[in-house]
């Protein structure tokens, strides 16, 4: 009888174990999981951005054409989700909220207010996911 109840005492023992490491592999494999979704949203975002980031900073007027060009073609892409919606601010004059732009209007905007031969500094706004969401165009005095 002694050696049935040290039986069983050394059998809850071993389950005990067991359970604990298990309980602790589950734990460990969420985290990780964790980790891995917030390493894929932030590789998503710099996907995102990659196609304005390459003008932050001071550029050309050319480039500053490029820029605007890039992001009308972005928010007409991009008509069914607001969120994804880039809003431009040139020198101060919001010129597109979240708005489709319109082909001739585009190119008059462009033409008249980035002028070739100037410079431009760029900067941009970021959500809390790390999407542009605006961006400002002033120009270089």
């Amino acid at each position: 009888m002694e050696n049935a109840s040290k039986a069983l005492i050394i059998a809850g023992a071993i389950l005990l174990s067991i359970l604990i490491i298990g309980l602790g592999m589950f734990i460990y494999q969420q985290a990780s999981g964790a980790m891995e979704g917030a390493n894929m949203d932030s590789e998503k975002a710099n996907a995102y951005n990659q196609k304005f980031k390459n003008y932050e900073g001071t550029i050309s007027g050319t480039n500053a054409r490029a820029l605007y060009e890039a992001i009308a073609s972005h928010n007409r892409v991009n008509t069914d989700d607001f969120s994804q919606q880039v809003t431009l601010t040139i020198d101060g004059g919001a010129i597109a909220e979240g708005t489709v732009f319109e082909p001739d209007s585009e190119a008059t905007i462009a033409t008249n207010t980035l002028k070739a031969g100037r410079t431009y500094s760029v900067t941009f706004a970021y959500n809390k996911s790390g999407y542009i969401t605006k961006c400002n165009i002033e120009q270089v005095k």
